[in-house]
Order: structure tokens, then C-alpha cells, then sequence
């Protein structure tokens, strides 16, 4: 008995090695088709090393664009290590428990109000099947995309790069550095379930500039895009960012710095946007028409809202529906801006007064009359908007 159970064992371990080496042959290339196939982009991967009894490590993995872009490159590691269900790569997902990336270079384009990017065709909708395909000529099926789920990404490392071509022509370029990013429950296509992310990168802006800080978390629902996101910002250079803050407002920044916090929140297409701002060392090359900022007299506002060690703050919010293509971003926010900037100038009206008054102790009325007079009619214009 003991001899046919040891036979019997035997057996086994023989069929399971068999299985093995089978398995570590045929993994890599069964993984390889699987991503092609869930980004539906050209994938290139230099060397696939299989652990047993489901983990890769991939070197030299490269993601290739489509379309206008054709040919570029939209993501670069030189080594991916990952935990894949092996019984994903033959059924109708590839199905990622954890993903760790180092050292990657990723590259996105924005163009026509769309993102190009390396998950940009897996995140959108999946193709019909083809019985499903109308647009299909008879005969010839269209390949499905096969579905990605990856239950945890972690970046670490890595840089960062968006070429704007709305911002401007030739694409204005936004690098980030040093990113380290935790991502949990990524599914494409998407689901109700929500993707959770953190956050931490550098933001360079110049040679002679320090970088900025950037932290980020949150979760979205991608499938409706319902979002709430917090974001802070550190040390951001303002007249390195003049493509963006110009579609709010004309005016030239020639110097100063932002500290940022904000909260995104997105719910049914009706986005509500939080900022708090505190701006140092404000300093203008130009005004908008007519010496104004935002509807107010530059020069007033400006030492209406700065305090004594020259710091700018207030707080706006923005609201609009996303969905609604009549209603353009840059206006919102600049009536909001405009809006907050006056309600701050007149809930520091008592400020302003004291300050007055302090002059008065200090000069006499006299010497302080046209200040005075200045004062309350500046207040008095206030109010009239």
C-alpha cells in the first residue's frame, strides 16, 4: 500500500513539474498577447521571467501610440514587476492583484480636449462583440478588447511629462518628478466601483526656479466620473504657468508664487470646485484694459487684499455642469474669481477702516483727509457691483 501511494505521489510530482515547465513556457507569451489585447496598443517587452506560480517581472517594457501619434512612445520602465491570475490570461480578463513600476517615464498629450496616453483606449468604452457589431462587414470580426482589473498599482520614482497642443500650438509642456503613487481597484472597462489614489510628486518650472510640491488623493467612479479629490500645491511659479492662468485672465505676471489647496468634487456631471489660494509676491508686467483686474481697479485690489508681508489670500468656488457644452470652464472661473475678490474686499471693510484710523492717531485728520475721503470712496464703488 505504502509502495502504490509513493508511486502515486511520485506520479504527481512528475505531472506537476510537467505543469510547471509548461506553464513557465507558455506564461510569458500568454502575457504578453493579454496587455496587448487589454490596451489595445503595441506592446514591446525586451525579457518576461516567470516566477512560479504567478508573478512576472518584465524588463524593458515599452507602450506604443496609435493614431496621430503613431509610433511614440507613451510609457517606458525599464522593469515592471506584477502578480497575475493565471487563469485570467486564458478567460475573458487579465486580472492584475498587484503592479509595481520604478523609474518610469510617462508620456501624455492633450489635443482636441482629448487625452492620449497609454490607457486611453483602455479606459474607454469596450468594442460590441461582434455578433453585436453592426458597423462590422459581414464575415470579419472585429477583436474585443479583453478587460483589465489591477487591484493595486504602485509607482515609485517616476517622471511625469503632458504636452498640451490646446494650451499652446506647439504644446506646452508640464514635467513631474520623484512621483510616488498608490492606486487601488483599477478596472477598465469602467465599473460603479471606485478607484482610491495617493498622490506625491515635484513640479520643476524653469532652470532658475525651485520646484513645486504636489499631493493629491481621492477616489473617482470612472464610469460616471463622480470624483472627490483633494489637491495641494507648494511654491508653483506663476509666470511659468501664463498659457493657463491666461484663458482666465490677460493680465501679465511677471513674478509670485501660489500655495493652493482645493477640493474637486464631481457628482452627475455637476462639478464643484473649492480653492483656497495664497499668493506671495505678487508682481504684474500688465494689467487687463483699463488698468483693472477682474472688473476692479488693479492697484486697489491689490492693497485692498495683500497684507503687510505682502501676501495675496482668498477663497473662491466654481460651479458648472460638465455635461453642458454651452458653458465654457475659463468664464466660470473667472466670475468666480471675480466674485470672491469683491466679497473678500468687502468683508475686510473693517480692516480697511482701521487701518484709516490708525492714520488718523498717527498724522492727524488733516494730513489724513484724502486718505479718508479715498478710503470710503473706493468702499462706496465696491458696493455698487
Amino acid at each position: 500500500m505504502t509502495k502504490k501511494i509513493l508511486i502515486i505521489l511520485a506520479v504527481l510530482a512528475v505531472g506537476f513539474a510537467f505543469a510547471v515547465n509548461v506553464a513557465s513556457r507558455k506564461a510569458p507569451d500568454l502575457l504578453r498577447g493579454a496587455i496587448e489585447k487589454a490596451l489595445n496598443k503595441k506592446v514591446i517587452i525586451h525579457a518576461i521571467e516567470y516566477h512560479f506560480p504567478g508573478t512576472f517581472e518584465l524588463q524593458g517594457f515599452e507602450i506604443k501610440e496609435k493614431g496621430r501619434f503613431e509610433g511614440e512612445t507613451s510609457f517606458y520602465v525599464d522593469r515592471i514587476r506584477l502578480a497575475v491570475s493565471l487563469l485570467s490570461l486564458s478567460k475573458r480578463a487579465l486580472v492584475i492583484s498587484n503592479l509595481e513600476v520604478e523609474n518610469a517615464n510617462i508620456l501624455i498629450r492633450k489635443y482636441d480636449g482629448k487625452l492620449v496616453h497609454s490607457l486611453s483606449d483602455a479606459m474607454a468604452k469596450a468594442q460590441p462583440r461582434p455578433a453585436e457589431d453592426k458597423a462590422a462587414p459581414r464575415g470579419e470580426a472585429r477583436p474585443a478588447q479583453l478587460p483589465l482589473q489591477i487591484h493595486q498599482f504602485i509607482l515609485k520614482n517616476s517622471n511625469f511629462k503632458l504636452i498640451d497642443y490646446d494650451a499652446q500650438e506647439n504644446g506646452f509642456v508640464i514635467v513631474l518628478d520623484s512621483i510616488d503613487a498608490k492606486i487601488r481597484d483599477i478596472f477598465m472597462p469602467f465599473s460603479n466601483r471606485k478607484t482610491f489614489y495617493e498622490v506625491n510628486a515635484r513640479l520643476p518650472q524653469g532652470r532658475d526656479q525651485l520646484p513645486a510640491q504636489i499631493r493629491g488623493a481621492g477616489w473617482t467612479r470612472f464610469k460616471t466620473m463622480d470624483t472627490d479629490t483633494n489637491l495641494n500645491l507648494h511654491g508653483v511659479f506663476l509666470p511659468y504657468f501664463q498659457p493657463y492662468y491666461g484663458q482666465v485672465t490677460p493680465a501679465a505676471i511677471s513674478d509670485g508664487y501660489v500655495d493652493s489647496r482645493a477640493n474637486l468634487r464631481l457628482d452627475k456631471k455637476d462639478l464643484t470646485l473649492h480653492v483656497d489660494l495664497e499668493i506671495i509676491g505678487l508682481l504684474f508686467q500688465s494689467y487687463e484694459a483699463e488698468n483693472q483686474l477682474f472688473g476692479l481697479k488693479a492697484e486697489e485690489i491689490l492693497s485692498f487684499l495683500k497684507d503687510q508681508s505682502g501676501r495675496l489670500k482668498f477663497q473662491f468656488t466654481a460651479r458648472w455642469n460638465i455635461a453642458d457644452r454651452s458653458v465654457r470652464a475659463r468664464e466660470v472661473l473667472r466670475k468666480s474669481i471675480e466674485r470672491s475678490l469683491k466679497n473678500t474686499i468687502i468683508g475686510n471693510v473693517g480692516n480697511i477702516l482701521e487701518n484709516t484710523l490708525q492714520k488718523v492717531g498717527d498724522q492727524g485728520f488733516e494730513k489724513s483727509k484724502d486718505d479718508i475721503e479715498g478710503t470710503i470712496k473706493k468702499i462706496k464703488e465696491l458696493f455698487k457691483y
